[in-house]
């Protein structure tokens, strides 16, 4: 956790983890992955290396010397809060890959335990089991999260802001994902049609999120001459 959490060198230490097996041993599902293939037309790294290549695509997202390269993903990193939630995600999104049955769900539980063992918050463990059990490329059904009608505007504003910063991470790891699947699989296109999902989901989710109530001036004069 605070290689994790420290203001760089994350993807030299996990690398170099790999490199001498220090990972696979501390986390004995990563050692399962170590060397696995992809029979795919898109991966043509190991699931060892590809999640990786996506830790290190996140992380370059946060380093202003790269800021030229993805703009926009720069600009969303540099206001997301706690990256180490980003870097734990791209850790467990492939990593019960081989395993049989479905991998996001395994690599959910294997990413849960990983959180209530190393005393993540609450809140960050919630998002990063959200990450992993959605999968990078489901940006287009999941983002929004669950419409609900909180009773105080407190309540509202939080809930719009939860579904935001769900809707950033997952936009980060998709770009970062597809980055690390082959050098010839990320493409201009493919960019602009993912910022335009963004800004549009966004968009909706700020719509749908129900407004504060506001009070006209005969309630509030009136609240005053009862107190």
């Amino acid at each position: 956790m605070k290689i994790l959490k420290a203001g760089g060198g994350q993807t030299h230490a996990f690398r170099l983890m790999n490199e001498t097996s220090v990972l696979g041993r501390y986390l004995w599902v990563f050692r399962r992955i170590v060397g696995q293939m992809q029979h795919d037309l898109f991966h043509v790294y190991t699931v060892d290396q590809h999640i990786l290549m996506v830790l290190r695509n996140v992380r370059r997202f946060l380093i202003p010397e790269h800021a030229h390269e993805y703009p926009f993903c720069s600009q969303l990193a540099s206001t997301f809060d706690r990256p180490c939630v980003l870097y734990i995600a791209a850790l467990f999104h492939d990593v019960a890959k081989g395993r049989g049955g479905d991998h996001s769900e395994l690599g959910t539980r294997e990413a849960r335990r990983f959180c209530r063992d190393h005393g993540v918050e609450r809140e960050d463990a919630r998002l990063i089991e959200f990450l992993v059990a959605r999968a990078p490329d489901d940006v287009a059904h999941r983002a929004e999260g669950r419409p609900v009608r909180p009773r105080r505007d407190r309540g509202v504003r939080r809930r719009r802001s939860a579904a935001e910063r769900r809707l950033t991470a997952l936009y980060l790891l998709t770009v970062a994902d597809i980055r690390g699947t082959s050098p010839k699989v990320w493409n201009a296109w493919k960019g602009k049609l993912l910022e335009d999902l963004y800004r549009l989901t966004l968009a909706r989710a700020r719509r749908r999120a129900p407004e504060p109530r506001r009070r006209d001036r005969g309630d509030a004069s009136s609240r005053r001459a009862a107190c």
